[in-house]
């Protein structure tokens, strides 16, 4: 899925409103200094979660938790909403 096909999640509606409160009350110069910060911190996010999740996944099968059913459905439920929050990419499937 390409960026522009991916859907709009909630984070998404938040950090345009936000955009734009600003652009209304700062301008332009407001607008884009918050959009750059906005997409610094996206991004900072996003490596932040895929390496948790590395590291979730590593602790797990150390400690022989992955051949758990209930552990590894927990995980999944985790990856999926993260994945529906936008804060995951959905071609990330195994770390």
């Amino acid at each position: 899925m390409s960026n522009d096909e991916k859907k709009e999640t909630p984070i998404d509606k938040l950090n345009k409103a936000f955009e734009d409160f600003v652009g209304g009350a700062f301008g332009e110069s407001g607008k884009d200094f918050i959009k750059d910060t906005s997409d610094k911190l996206k991004d900072f996010s996003t490596q932040s979660i895929k390496k948790f999740m590395e590291f979730s996944d590593s602790v797990l099968d150390n400690l022989k938790l992955s051949e758990n059913e209930q552990v590894m459905k927990a995980r999944d439920t985790v990856e999926d909403l993260l994945k529906q929050a936008g804060l995951l990419e959905e071609d990330e499937e195994d770390f």
